[in-house]
């Protein structure tokens, strides 16, 4: 992309309160982005934008310099691709929300290579650390590109078990890529090792940017995103390991689980993935057969009856159909109050009275069923 337009869109990432959503309406309404960062009250509220989010951004731009932002990531040697570059990652376009601008250190592995994710608790036991280790390191060998968030636990486990077999790992951030920004301190000698072998290190967040503990909800759907399937090794129920499972499912991904022992809290998240329908995965040639190659028609996670003998449920968990019976009250309530027709999560939420921690979890599960399919906005049917 000319220097010229992308200033502009590196201007924009600074605008507060323009996250992916309100960049991506920018995107879409304006040729370019010189022309949206100009553009007037009228051409906002055209846009779609309300009088109030028009008239704070206008307020905003005088104090943002497009050439200072181009400057600080040429100094912080720093590339960044957007959504209307050629080299933009295809499968991270194809998710609900991709991140307009993908800054990143190193190089963009071969987008035609097979791409997986893998996530997982800070805190892995023995049998986790051994047999993740294992599985990682032999998908490494055989030319599967790792990717995974650089935290501490089963993240810096596969980066490091990448790199011992001689593979290429993408680390996604939820702070800058600029050295000073890398986040854990502890892991910087981790992306040092990603950019020495050939991998990278990527983020939405411009140069600068501190870890904050919102980023990180955001960039798993980046995590997900960036990969043909998920792989989830040792995670507790209430894991954010399960946000990005629900991310892979939106994008029609494949979601794979580790079996773990059943009396670790660690295996609870994997136990139960797998209960609900994800792929078993003892050894890398359940994410590498034939079955499970990646093409342009991936089965997100549908069992293998289920793909042998009907057409491919995209994005699901399972592929039985059966009269679901809730399994507690939180997921009685959260089902009486959807219908075929779409209903905001908020909706539900004011209804159900429920924690919104506990009513996302239970979402999560309930998708992950196929009970409910998430509708993308917020938006949620009840499917059985």
């Amino acid at each position: 992309m000319p220097q010229a337009d992308l200033k502009y869109w590196l201007a924009l990432a600074r605008v507060p309160n323009f996250g992916s959503a309100r960049i991506g309406k920018l995107y879409r309404a304006f040729p370019n982005m010189e022309r949206a960062f100009s553009a007037s009250v009228m051409d906002l509220l055209e846009a779609g934008f309300d009088a109030n989010l028009a008239n704070h951004f206008l307020q905003t731009r005088l104090h943002i310099s497009p050439d200072q932002e181009l400057e600080k990531l040429l100094e912080a040697d720093v590339s960044a691709v957007t959504r209307r570059d050629p080299e933009y990652p295809p499968l991270l376009s194809k998710i609900y929300d991709p991140p307009p601008i993908l800054f990143f250190r190193g190089t963009l592995p071969d987008p035609s290579r097979k791409h997986i994710s893998v996530v997982g608790t800070r805190n892995p036991s023995k049998y986790g650390l051994r047999v993740g280790g294992r599985i990682v390191g032999s998908l490494a060998e055989s030319g599967v590109v790792i990717v995974s968030g650089l935290a501490y636990g089963i993240d810096a486990l596969a980066h490091e078990s990448t790199l011992t077999h001689g593979g290429t790992t993408i680390a996604v951030l939820g702070s800058g890529v600029d050295t000073a920004s890398i986040y854990p301190a502890g892991n910087r000698h981790i992306a040092s090792q990603i950019l020495a072998h050939g991998g990278a290190i990527v983020s939405e967040f411009p140069v600068g940017t501190l870890p904050m503990p919102f980023h990180f909800p955001l960039r798993n759907r980046i995590i997900a995103g960036l990969a043909h399937g998920t792989l989830v090794i040792e995670a507790a129920q209430k894991s954010g390991s399960l946000i990005t499972a629900r991310a892979a499912l939106e994008g029609g991904r494949d979601v794979y689980a580790i079996p773990g022992d059943i009396d670790s809290e660690m295996s609870e998240g994997p136990n139960n993935l797998i209960k609900m329908g994800a792929i078993p995965v003892t050894c890398t040639e359940d994410m590498l057969g034939p079955e499970t190659s990646p093409n342009p028609s991936f089965a997100g996670g549908a069992s293998r009856e289920a793909r042998t003998n009907s057409s491919p449920a995209k994005g699901r968990l399972g592929g039985v159909v059966f009269a679901y019976q809730p399994r507690s009250e939180t997921e009685r309530l959260i089902l009486e109050q959807l219908a075929r027709d779409p209903v905001h999560v908020d909706e539900v939420a004011h209804a159900t009275l429920l924690p919104i921690d506990t009513l996302g979890s239970t979402l999560t599960l309930l998708e992950m069923k196929g009970i409910i399919k998430h509708e993308g906005g917020r938006y949620y049917t009840r499917q059985k």
